[in-house]
């Protein structure tokens, strides 16, 4: 028979949890609010390999700490065993709903700063760009060439060769629309994000960054045909020659470059004197494309700002070490 001074730790036990289940049944607000949490805390909960690591990811290390276990020990001594466990059932009844809620909190910002730190790695390396100091070299006071006029644009998609096709730059996107209405896989690369914009509205496939950067990530796609406007009439002699040495490695055996530039001799003086020393001629294009080993031609087009546009198709493949005589 058991000692009057004793607690029968069983018998209240089953009375609170008999009070405990009436109280449920009594009131069921209780009972769905249970259920929610549980099915939340089911979601969020970590799994073992992460809560049993110690040397993990920081997240993985926080979200093993947000699993509190509200079950304290009370050790293995017959008399304070009882009265430890007598205190923790009375104890836990009310401090359960405050201690998983905070668990389902922990769980949904562990989850929401995972989410963080996946985008701020994806905007880290769409930040990645090449260095400014080792790209070529432009003046900003020099406004960027004007958008091609229709004739222009029809005449680039008409000598057009097979694809895939590569603009640079593309622009508004007028040029890549209509070589890709020839049914020729084409893509257009434009670095001013207003342009990019107006490119995409009319469903073509503009994408920003830097042309030449893309170009040279490019280099082991191979492109049938590349058209070269826009940002060229702002680039150096020097630069002209890379691009010219870098779209010879980029493009098929049977390949072509289409050069649709204006005569930086037809500028304005103010512009001429901006842009000094900035772009070539057309004719100096064909001269150069042919000392790369090109068969270059130039096609007039009656435009108002561009008069000819050079055709330059392969007539020698590269080396890898190649690069183009100077003039």
């Amino acid at each position: 028979m058991p000692s009057p001074d004793l607690v029968d730790t069983e018998r209240v036990g089953a009375t609170i949890e008999a009070e405990a289940e009436k109280e449920r049944r009594q009131d069921g607000t209780v009972a769905q609010l249970e259920l929610t949490i549980e099915q939340t805390w089911a979601d969020i909960t970590p799994s073992e390999a992460v809560a049993g690591g110690g040397d993990g990811h920081l997240l993985d290390q926080a979200a093993s700490l947000a699993a509190l276990d509200p079950h304290v020990p009370i050790g293995s001594r017959r008399g304070l065993r009882g009265v430890k466990w007598l205190i923790r059932k009375l104890t836990y009844w009310y401090i359960r709903f405050l201690t998983d809620q905070f668990n389902v909190f922990a769980g949904m910002l562990i989850r929401h700063l995972r989410s963080l730190e996946a985008r701020l790695g994806y905007l880290e390396a769409a930040a990645d760009q090449p260095d400014d100091h080792s790209g070529p070299t432009t003046v900003v006071c020099l406004d960027d060439p004007p958008e091609p006029s229709p004739t222009v644009v029809s005449h680039v998609a008409a000598l057009a060769g097979s694809g895939p096709c590569l603009v640079l730059s593309g622009g508004e996107g007028a040029i890549v629309q209509a070589i890709g209405e020839r049914g020729i896989r084409v893509r257009g690369v434009e670095q001013d994000p207003d342009r990019v914009l107006a490119g995409l509205r009319r469903g073509a496939d503009i994408r920003p960054g830097n042309a030449l950067a893309h170009l040279a990530d490019a280099e082991t796609e191979g492109f049938g045909t590349i058209v070269l406007t826009g940002f060229v009439e702002k680039l150096s002699l020097v630069d002209l020659q890379g691009v010219i040495d870098q779209a010879n490695r980029t493009l098929m055996k049977t390949g072509r470059i289409i050069v649709a530039v204006a005569d930086p001799a037809n500028r304005s003086r103010v512009d001429a004197e901006l842009g000094s020393g900035l772009g070539i001629s057309p004719m100096t294009w064909r001269h150069l494309l042919e000392r790369a080993g090109f068969d270059a031609r130039l096609e007039s087009c009656p435009g108002s700002r561009i008069a000819e546009i050079v055709v330059a198709h392969r007539t020698a493949i590269p080396s890898v070490n190649s690069s183009p005589s100077q003039p």
